[in-house]
């Protein structure tokens, strides 16, 4: 009986999607050991080098499009069951959190409320937000906006109203680039490797792939490499055409913005859909804003 084929396997981008497919290749019960799992990353500075590490790392049921709600949350939901094997909870914060719209109005950093007192001395997180306080005559106010009790980290008198959007458990997060480089090192236990280098081609003979050309990530690389493969995997995101011109991918321009508050600082887990009107034009910005557990994410778009 003859030998079946040595594979090589060759993923290009390691994002989460590169990332968490060299997992479960390493751990399918068909793996075997003479197969050979690379990850070939673009960026000199390794993996979750794009939204991949930089995003809200939302996961929920209500998400779209379908077939990615059907691989987080099915019977027993793959990110439950990731963090169970792997202390997801301390290793890369997973958690569940609760999800609302929120509407209201934005502040300028030249109007009253900015948190700087007298000498420019800037006020604690926790007096400006109102943290670690209570006033009962708030809490009428507070019930009629719809705001929870824990919800502390908005501006109360600048909120219209509040709504949650979801059930609980139903929606969770995870710090993306602690969860994606956690996958890295998780698959590489099980024999994956890494390459840095810029993947410019995949080498094909007659209808078959084998390999995939990269210059590496070097200084001032002499010339390109090629890596043997049987099969390629393409997840580089935005830039997938560049390997393969034929797929509709495309990229879409977006900003965010992140705030590491200070290790004391306990805040309420929430993800918030806002919508905030700015006194100065009256224009209505839309965003999404999140706490993780070890920072605040807040990304927007023109609405």
């Amino acid at each position: 009986m003859a030998s079946p084929e040595t594979r090589n396997i060759v993923i290009i981008g390691g994002g989460i999607i590169g990332c968490t497919t060299a997992y479960y290749i390493s751990r399918h019960p068909s793996f075997s050991p003479s197969t050979t799992v690379t990850i070939l990353e673009a960026s000199a500075k390794g993996v979750a080098q794009g939204a991949s590490g930089k995003a809200g790392g939302l996961v929920a049921k209500w998400a779209y499009p379908q077939e990615i709600v059907d691989v987080s949350f099915q019977e027993r939901p793959k990110h439950v069951k990731l963090a169970e094997e792997h202390n997801g909870t301390d290793r890369w914060g997973w958690r569940f959190v609760g999800c609302g719209s929120w509407e209201g109005r934005g502040q300028l950093s030249g109007e009253s409320g900015t948190g700087v007192g007298q000498g420019g001395k800037r006020k604690s997180l926790e007096k400006t937000l109102g943290l670690g306080t209570s006033n009962q005559e708030d809490k009428p106010s507070r019930k009629s906006k719809g705001l929870p009790n824990d919800l502390t980290w908005v501006r109360e008198d600048l909120t219209d109203s509040y709504r949650s959007m979801a059930p609980a458990n139903d929606t969770a997060q995870v710090h993306p680039y602690l969860f994606t480089t956690s996958m890295l090192d998780l698959a590489k236990e099980r024999g994956v490797q890494l390459t840095l280098g810029t993947a410019t081609g995949i080498d094909r003979l007659g209808d078959k792939v084998t390999g995939v050309t990269y210059y590496p990530s070097e200084p001032n690389p002499q010339a390109a490499v090629s890596i043997p493969a049987t099969d390629v995997i393409v997840c580089a995101g935005a830039w997938s055409s560049r390997i393969v011109p034929k797929l509709p991918i495309s990229a879409t321009r977006a900003h965010s913005i992140t705030i590491r508050p200070p290790p004391s600082i306990t805040i309420a887990p929430y993800v918030l859909f806002t919508e905030i009107a700015l006194s100065s034009s009256g224009n209505k910005q839309r965003g999404v804003c999140m706490w993780t557990r070890r920072r605040l994410f807040f990304a927007s778009k023109r609405g």
